[in-house]
């Protein structure tokens, strides 16, 4: 039994040149790996062809390849995937790879454009020198304003940039130079977000000086009005646009459907009236154990769980959220939350009508404290 819910893909490819001090996500030294990028090429694609029925007659909406830094896994290895999900793809379909500067050349990012990548999401997290020897990042100024340019070069009209803020001794103004220099780079999607502690990270067991409260709200009003200024929308918490939103993003916040291959990647499928989910290995190696023995087991989501996952996600983006969107995506009847979304409303988190509701300016700020009420 099939989803009507929109799908996307997740690819993850987990390795980096080296492992950042602020990082939790899955990733690991390329250089300290003894696994081909071959053989873990054929535990992917053995792991979407037992996971493909999932799909139905579906279409992806998006295809996403994120790490780690896929930049370093070759477009020859990378074509073989997209050949592989071929039809499941339609001309609409945005595909995205993530990249780091310092892993792209000009001649690389036209062999990406040309196996079909037509989304590109730079991780630059800053252009001021001093905060990318903090971030422990291997590029500089220098060499991130030249892949920003290689990008535009070999023509990719739809990039995104990844910047950071609330980094290691970082003013206002370096942090609005980062969206002004981003800014000028062409780029026509911003993700800007605060630096967090992680606890698992060498960060989060040796945590720098950050700017205080104080500052860090000084640095977001500025930045919010600064992008606004420069024509970037706020269509969810941390994501800004000109023009195209990010679909495989905003299909996770829509509480769509996904697929998650690779080491680490997580899937969320609905079949029937339930909600599965799957979490892959971590370990690049026990995850290809894992594909060779067939073990993709999907557990079920409780059903008094789904509430808060639906908000979590849906209140992240800021589109108004149609009153039909909880039943139409949990198979749940809006009374059991609407108590609680009354509730947010009373406290001027939310408005709310006869056919939607919407975040406030204060729930935009107090976004944790509306979550809560669904906990």
């Amino acid at each position: 039994m099939s989803s009507k819910l929109p799908i996307g893909l997740y690819i993850h490819y987990p390795w980096c040149i080296k492992k950042c001090p602020y990082c939790d996500f899955n990733s690991f030294p390329k250089d300290k790996s003894n696994c081909s990028d071959e053989n873990y090429l054929n535990a992917v694609l053995s792991d979407f062809r037992q996971n493909q029925s999932y799909l139905g007659d579906r279409k992806f909406v998006s295809v996403y390849f994120g790490g780690g830094t896929p930049s370093l896994f070759p477009p020859k290895l990378m074509e073989k995937v997209l050949k592989e999900i071929s039809p499941f793809i339609t001309d609409a379909t945005e595909i995205s790879m993530e990249a780091n500067p310092g892993t792209v050349s000009l001649d690389l990012l036209k062999d990406y454009k040309s196996i079909g990548i037509n989304r590109l999401s730079l991780g630059v997290q800053s252009f001021d020198d001093k905060c990318l020897k903090a971030l422990g990042r291997i590029h500089n100024s220098k060499t991130a304003i030249e892949s920003c340019e290689a990008i535009v070069k070999a023509g990719f009209d739809n990039f995104n940039l990844d910047i950071m803020h609330g980094l290691p001794n970082q003013t206002l103004d370096m942090a609005l130079n980062d969206i002004k220099t981003a800014n000028s780079l062409g780029c026509n999607h911003l993700s800007w977000y605060e630096l967090t502690l992680e606890e698992d990270t060498y960060f989060g067991a040796h945590p720098p000086k950050l700017p205080n409260e104080d500052e860090l709200t000084e640095i977001e009003e500025n930045g919010f009005l600064l992008l606004e200024e420069l024509g970037f929308n706020r269509y969810e918490v941390s994501g800004f646009t000109k023009d195209k939103r990010c679909l495989h993003n905003q299909n996770y916040w829509y509480f769509g459907d996904y697929l998650g291959i690779g080491a680490g990647a997580h899937s969320k499928v609905r079949l029937g009236d339930i909600t599965y989910r799957r979490a892959n290995a971590e370990n690049p190696h026990d995850y290809m154990s894992q594909v060779d023995e067939g073990d993709n087991y999907f557990y079920q989501v409780k059903r008094d769980e789904l509430p808060f996952e639906f908000m979590l996600n849906r209140l992240r983006i800021f589109d108004d959220v149609k009153l039909e969107e909880f039943f139409n995506t949990t198979n749940l009847d809006l009374n059991v939350v609407r108590d609680k979304l009354l509730k947010a409303k009373a406290q001027g988190l939310l408005q709310m009508d006869d056919t939607h509701y919407r975040l406030t300016e204060l729930g935009r700020w107090m976004l944790n404290d509306i979550l809560e009420l669904f906990l």
